[in-house]
């Protein structure tokens, strides 16, 4: 085989079954972003629902998608990803079509089990096919993945602020303008062939050999992926809420604050990919608790358009570090054995806060208005910030052997 031959061959075999991937994550996750942070509007204006029946409407579809982490965390098998990300793409498009043709809180709350099961099953499937790609570094990958993510969180409220503009703050004109996304990610998803083969990795480090909850890294993970989970489901949950009412700004506005949030996560991302991280993890996690707490902070006081926009900006940073930060972290000081389970219970943790937070925050939002929210949010952030800046993961037992066995991350929650 001639060389040309034989790179166009591994471009065909190697390459396109990759960027199909990364595509059609994008094309997912933009829609699963869409419909985040519609649907409380929608019930709000169309439906004409309180925030503690949004509230519990959300908490579902939290709930949901964390049973439906924990059950893949066990039954998951390699030859079963394709057909369970097929379910999950699959489920997206009825979750938008109950939306647009309900009107009531039943279609609502169906809706809302039925969107919570698809994150649930397809984002776990996609970062385990991410790290599968033949011909692609497992690091490499992953980084990748997550810059598909923040790409695809920045773009979706763009696109969705300009439907909302051209049909007048039309929120179900809004929502249904993503169905041909998770349609053409059912077609990409041919495209994409995994390697059944774990990757190896040398590392200087030495993977904890004890019990994942005895691991101050993983700790440290759980409590930074907490810390940035509770004003990221605030934002996503009541975030165009709190933008329309408390500083008056339209829907289509409200988006576009969804969009500065993003770009500032892909941008954040995107030079993790250029400089990974390191051993600089923990530096970083302080960094983004400070920049949390700043943020959650600008929103609960600000006024104005100013404030709304930079309260964006300071949460978008944590956003982007957190995630690929804690499941790095992880993956260096776990074992091969122990890396799906440690994921799963990351996963299950940052899926509680999707249930508990939304239904705090209804009720909160009920009785004393939306500006509470994220007031209410500065409580658990400044918690969990202060256990993270008393955390010491340096002291880390240590095993044998540099080179380990690591299989990919399989539970991905952002």
């Amino acid at each position: 085989m001639t060389p040309k031959k034989s790179n166009l061959r591994d471009f065909r075999l190697k390459t396109v079954p990759f960027l199909a991937l990364l595509a059609l994550t994008a094309l997912f996750r933009s829609t699963q972003n869409a419909f985040q942070t519609t649907i409380g509007p929608i019930g709000h204006s169309i439906l004409h629902l309180t925030p503690s029946v949004i509230g519990i409407g959300i908490a579902l579809a939290g709930a949901v998608n964390t049973l439906a982490n924990l059950w893949l965390a066990m039954r998951l098998r390699s030859g079963h990803l394709r057909l369970i990300a097929m379910a999950g793409l699959t489920s997206m498009l009825v979750a938008i079509l109950v939306v647009e043709v309900g009107g009531s809180i039943y279609s609502f709350l169906v809706s809302a089990v039925i969107f919570g099961a698809s994150g649930g099953l397809a984002m776990p499937v996609l970062a385990t096919l991410a790290s599968r790609v033949e011909g692609v570094s497992r690091d490499r990958a992953i980084s990748a993945y997550t810059v598909a993510l923040s790409a695809s969180l920045a773009l979706g409220p763009f696109f969705e602020s300009i439907i909302l503009k051209v049909t007048h703050d039309s929120l179900k004109s809004g929502l249904s303008s993503f169905l041909p996304f998770p349609l053409a990610a059912l077609v990409l998803l041919s495209f994409v062939k995994p390697s059944m083969k774990p990757s190896k990795i040398s590392t200087e480090d030495r993977p904890f050999s004890g019990h994942i909850s005895k691991n101050p890294h993983f700790r440290m993970a759980i409590v930074a992926l907490l810390l940035y989970q509770v004003p990221f489901v605030a934002i996503t949950s009541f975030g165009a809420l709190m933008a329309h009412y408390v500083y008056h700004a339209t829907i289509a506005l409200a988006q576009l604050c969804f969009t500065v949030f993003f770009l500032v996560s892909l941008s954040t991302r995107s030079v993790l990919v250029w400089r990974p991280p390191g051993r600089h993890e923990y530096t970083l996690l302080r960094i983004s608790a400070t920049l949390t707490l700043t943020g959650t902070l600008v929103l609960a006081v600000g006024h104005g358009l100013v404030s709304l926009f930079a309260a964006m900006v300071l949460l978008g940073v944590p956003h982007g570090l957190v995630y690929p930060v804690s499941i790095s972290t992880v993956a260096r000081t776990t074992t091969s054995k122990d890396v799906p389970r440690a994921n799963a219970t990351l996963a299950a943790a940052t899926s509680a806060a999707s249930v508990v937070s939304p239904l705090l925050l209804g009720e909160v939002a009920s009785y004393f208005g939306y500006r509470a929210i994220s007031i209410l949010t500065l409580v658990p952030v400044a918690i969990l910030a202060a256990f993270l800046f008393l955390m010491n993961p340096s002291k880390t037992p240590e095993t044998t052997g540099p080179t380990i066995e690591a299989g990919p991350p399989e539970i991905s929650s952002s």
